[in-house]
C-alpha cells in the first residue's frame, strides 16, 4: 500500500493536475494519514478548489478535528509532495458518514434475537431518529452478551 501512496505525486503530475484525480489522490492521502478510527468517523466530501471537506459524524468529532486540522493538513501535503490542500472544513453530515462506512463495519450479528424481539425492538420503536435507535439496539446487545458470559 505505500509504495501505491507513493506514486499519488506522479499520478498528479501525469493526469496535468487533473481536479478529479487531484480529489481522488487527497482521499486516498487522507484516509492513509488518518487512521482506522478517524477514517471510519471523518469521511473526505470533495476537494473543492484547494480546499478539503471532511464529513463528520457530530459536532464533537468537528471540534476535535478542528483542533488539529493542521496537523492533518501538513500530512495530506507532505504525503503528496505538494500544497494540493491550503484548508480542511470540517462539516457534520452523520447520514454521510454512516453511509460511506464500509459495509463489514455496520453489520452487526444479534445472538439473543428472542429477547431483543421481544424486549427491546418496542422500546426502541419509539425511537424517532433511526441511528440512534440502532445504537440503542447494538448497546442493549452488547450488554446482553456480556451479561450471558
Amino acid at each position: 500500500m505505500n509504495s501505491l501512496l507513493k506514486l499519488l505525486p506522479l499520478m498528479i503530475r501525469l493526469s496535468g493536475d487533473n481536479e478529479e484525480v487531484r480529489e481522488q489522490a487527497v482521499f486516498a492521502a487522507w484516509r492513509a494519514i488518518a487512521g482506522e478510527k478517524i477514517a471510519y468517523n471523518c469521511i473526505p466530501l470533495q476537494l473543492d478548489q484547494r480546499r478539503l471537506v471532511v464529513a463528520v459524524l457530530d459536532q464533537t468529532w468537528k471540534k476535535q478535528m478542528e483542533k488539529v486540522s493542521g496537523e492533518y493538513l501538513f500530512r495530506i501535503n507532505s504525503l503528496l509532495s505538494s500544497p494540493v490542500v491550503t484548508f480542511i472544513e470540517f462539516s457534520v453530515d452523520r447520514k454521510y458518514v454512516m453511509k460511506s462506512r464500509p459495509a463489514d463495519l455496520k453489520n452487526y450479528e444479534f445472538h439473543r434475537i428472542e429477547e431483543i424481539e421481544n424486549e427491546l425492538k418496542p422500546a426502541a420503536a419509539h425511537i424517532k431518529d433511526d441511528t440512534l435507535r440502532e445504537q440503542f439496539l447494538r448497546a442493549a446487545a452488547k450488554s446482553l452478551e456480556r451479561r450471558e458470559n
